[in-house]
């Protein structure tokens, strides 16, 4: 596993997703017509942030998906040159449409750790994240393994994927990845989506 401080920044790299997770505060953005706060991170203003955190840096996303800031392989150059430890955690698709981008990605930085959101078997983690193309995902989780980077399958456990978590853990298994099983708390009302196994639901 990777060394992770208890300082570290966590950057939400752009404003974009093509994704529509029903769950997700960029969901209540749309619905509700706002505009999603934030940009791109310019290179300049990257190399100033990690001045002061230097650390660990996280790319994440609350309203957003770190590959859909173009800069994101040259972040990945600089913190490698750098000695920075990093992690990116992704689930989006729709760009860039093939897997020479990620290897790029993966080559700048082969330390990086990647976390993958595929929540259930490839065919099926789309019932969920609206608009993913689970297969093509997984593809790119085999390349990343391939290439020697640390490769995180994150499967978020839903009512249509609550029965093929030890298929999707053999899976990762068979494929050289850490399989990392989250038990969710955002749900609503009679929520259709809602585990039925008590055990994969956490309440407060």
């Amino acid at each position: 596993m990777i060394y992770e401080p208890n300082r570290k920044l966590v950057i939400d790299a752009s404003n974009k997703c093509s994704l529509q997770c029903p769950r997700c505060l960029r969901e209540y953005y749309r619905i509700n017509k706002i505009k999603v706060p934030g940009e791109n991170i310019t290179i300049d203003r990257f190399n100033k942030l990690i001045k002061y955190y230097n650390e660990f840096i996280e790319f994440s996303g609350l309203v957003s998906d770190p590959i859909m800031n173009p800069n994101l392989p040259k972040f990945l150059k600089i913190l490698y040159e750098n000695n920075i430890p990093s992690k990116v955690r992704t689930a989006a698709t729709f760009k860039p449409r093939d897997l020479e981008w990620y290897r790029i990605a993966f080559n700048n930085n082969p330390d990086t750790m990647w976390v993958f959101g595929l929540d259930g078997l490839p065919h099926e983690s789309h019932l969920y994240r609206k608009k993913q193309d689970g297969e093509k995902l997984f593809k790119i989780m085999q390349l990343a393994t391939s290439m020697g980077i640390n490769t995180v399958w994150q499967y978020i456990v839903f009512n249509y994927n609550e029965n093929h978590i030890d298929e999707a853990h053999q899976l990762a298994k068979d494929n050289n990845m850490i399989f990392e099983l989250n038990i969710s708390s955002r749900w609503i009302t009679d929520d259709p989506l809602k585990p039925t196994n008590k055990k994969y639901v956490k309440e407060f």
